[in-house]
């Protein structure tokens, strides 16, 4: 098996919320995390929880880290969930409880034949819903096929049976029911039912079959127009439009892979254009446009034509401005040629498109490794375009250029910057490449500073943290800290114990949840300053009459009452709470008993 990649606790911080963080390191040290199994790159756990059955939870990985999570938990919140917290946690600190076992793939490699199908069979007299699964996996092997194994003629779709399928969809059912106090899983429930549907098509197109995936997309389309398709909506969920875009970009496809007459392309795009006009109503960039594009456009296009020749003197793509959605009908173009193996087309169209990404990683693809290397060298406009040669580059065995090129990729500007850097600090270190690594911690934290990138780099400096830890902090120092970053500052200043550079963030900005942080760690420290912050916190909440705002302010008002407590102040501070909770708020009588029963909590200390 190869060698557990390293991950380390800020990288675990890094994904996780704070709160999620904490919560899961109670998970970790009360003992809920069980059964954990690495086979290959997947880590599987069960988290015990608040449901009777435990949580499961899913880790894949790869040798710079962590690479997705999945908990069976309904977390929805920034960040992963406090379970997977729990497991990474327990991958970092306890790997002997970890059981090692071979990738499934490495168990089935060598069996035999006869085996593995009673294997097989035996599988589905205990799990029979497998029997469906198996079934539509294979039949497509067996139904249209002549002798040698090839197939003759384009599969028979009930179109009727989809729309039918669509229409059930559509319609409030009991399955639906179940999410009735959750409309947005129910939602997302329901279109995943229709991606079941489009899953078909793109099997279809997969297999260079564009006639046979346009008649299973053409009734799921159909079916959903006419503002049908708003029973799938609810509030901000934004499920339906995402699914409306994967089969715009399937129909896209299978236009271009489709071999039709002129009657049929007319036909779709008579139809793309009356589906993108109703969907126009409802957004800027409605979907079925880059389809429609594919049904004007096709592979006739001369500029297509000449770009992919080769032929890039004076060719305009769009022959105007490009429309909002130029990049994804490209990337149609590019799939589809990629599909049927025609690279030289691909390569010249991709370059001529600046889509660096597809370029560079095609000629890593098909061996042409040193030219990928040259190219990205010299035309590599931003940090993400750096990201995507050295993955690649990784993934083809190429380690060391792999670096060069991600060291490389630092020195640009644009976008992703923060992301190269947390990829290069993970991958040089897990190389032994601690200089590299280093260095890549410290540009990964000037790029979007954070607690995380701040402790990463600490583990990494080692002897060296005193200095590194000055620069940071100094670098920090200077920036402008505006609202939405503050609070990530903020983390990193504490930490350090840097309380005068966190006060002066806590006076600037005005947000509660930062003067919080704030004076929960610094009221010992720098008790005025926190018990005149929470009053003028506390202050507002209780003037106004916000009762069931009250809570927050008793809070407030207890952290300046730790404050006033640690100066020998405490008398001043009851009296400031009794005055408050006087002859002119006595009509908010949620309050009062609030105040006193904080009063008696500080005078039983």
């Amino acid at each position: 098996m190869a060698q557990a990649p390293v991950i380390t606790e800020a990288a675990i911080r890094d994904v996780a919320r704070p709160q999620s963080y904490e919560r899961g390191e109670d998970y970790y040290e009360y003992g809920t995390v069980s059964e954990v199994t690495r086979r290959g790159d997947l880590l599987r756990a069960a988290v015990e929880g608040s449901q009777y059955e435990p949580y499961q939870v899913q880790i894949e990985l790869d040798e710079t880290g962590i690479v997705d999570t999945s908990c069976s938990c309904p977390y929805d919140h920034g960040g992963i969930c406090k379970h997977r917290v729990a497991v990474l946690l327990t991958y970092s600190r306890a790997p002997d409880s970890i059981s090692q076992r071979p990738p499934v793939s490495e168990l089935v490699a060598d069996a035999d034949p006869a085996e593995l199908r009673d294997l097989l069979v035996d599988l589905v007299e205990h799990h029979p819903d497998f029997a469906a699964w198996i079934e539509s996996r294979l039949e497509p092997a067996h139904s249209d096929a002549t002798a040698d194994g090839s197939s003759d003629q384009r599969p028979d779709i009930n179109q009727e049976s989809i729309r039918r399928h669509v229409q059930s969809v559509l319609q409030p059912s009991t399955r639906r029911g179940l999410h009735s106090h959750d409309p947005y899983a129910a939602v997302k429930t329901d279109v995943e039912e229709l991606g079941d549907l489009l899953n078909q098509a793109w099997a279809a197109i997969e297999a260079d079959d564009g006639e046979t995936a346009l008649d299973v997309l053409e009734p799921l389309a159909d079916e959903l127009m006419d503002q049908e398709w708003l029973a799938l909506s609810y509030d901000d969920s934004q499920a339906i439009f995402e699914f409306f875009d994967e089969v715009d970009t399937a129909l896209a496809e299978a236009l271009l892979t489709a071999d039709l007459s002129e009657g049929e392309r007319a036909d779709w795009e008579e139809r793309l254009w009356r589906w993108e006009q109703e969907m126009g109503g409802y957004t800027h960039h409605p979907p079925h446009s880059v389809a429609l594009e594919a049904a004007q456009r096709g592979w006739d296009f001369e500029p297509i034509q000449r770009v992919m020749r080769g032929d890039r003197s004076g060719v305009d793509l769009w022959e105007g401005d490009p429309p909002w959605y130029a990049e994804d009908f490209i990337r149609v173009r590019l799939n589809v040629l990629e599909r049927q193996n025609r690279v030289e087309e691909y390569l010249n169209l991709a370059e001529a498109a600046d889509l660096i990404d597809t370029y560079v990683t095609m000629l890593v693809a098909e061996g042409r490794i040193d030219e990928a290397i040259e190219y990205g060298q010299h035309n590599l406009y931003s940090p993400d375009d750096a990201l995507t040669l050295t993955k690649v580059l990784r993934e083809h065995n190429r380690p060391r250029a792999a670096l060069e090129i991600a060291q490389h990729g630092l020195t640009l500007d644009g976008t992703g910057k923060a992301k190269l850097a947390e990829w290069l600090r993970a991958w040089a270190n897990s190389m032994g490449e601690r200089d590299i690594a280093l260095e890549a911690a410290v540009v990964a934290f000037n790029a979007s500073p954070s607690l995380a990138a701040y402790q990463a780099t600490e583990e990494l400096a080692g002897e060296d943290w005193p200095t590194v830890r000055e620069e940071l902090l100094q670098t920090l120092v200077g920036r402008d800290t505006t609202q939405r970053v503050a609070r990530q500052h903020v983390e990193v200043f504490l930490a350090a114990e840097q309380y005068d550079e966190a006060i002066s963030i806590a006076d600037r900005v005005p947000d509660a949840t930062v003067v919080e942080l704030v004076a929960d760690a610094v009221w010992d420290e720098h008790p005025q300053w926190t018990i005149d912050a929470c009053k003028a916190q506390a202050e507002p909440i209780i003037e106004q009459g916000q009762s069931q705002q009250y809570r927050h302010a008793v809070d407030w008002l207890e952290t300046a009452g730790n404050a006033a407590a640690a100066t020998g102040e405490f008398d001043e501070w009851r009296a400031y709470v009794q005055g408050t909770s006087g002859t002119d708020h006595y009509r908010k009588y949620k309050l009062r008993p609030m105040l006193d029963e904080l009063i008696e909590k500080f005078e039983e200390r």
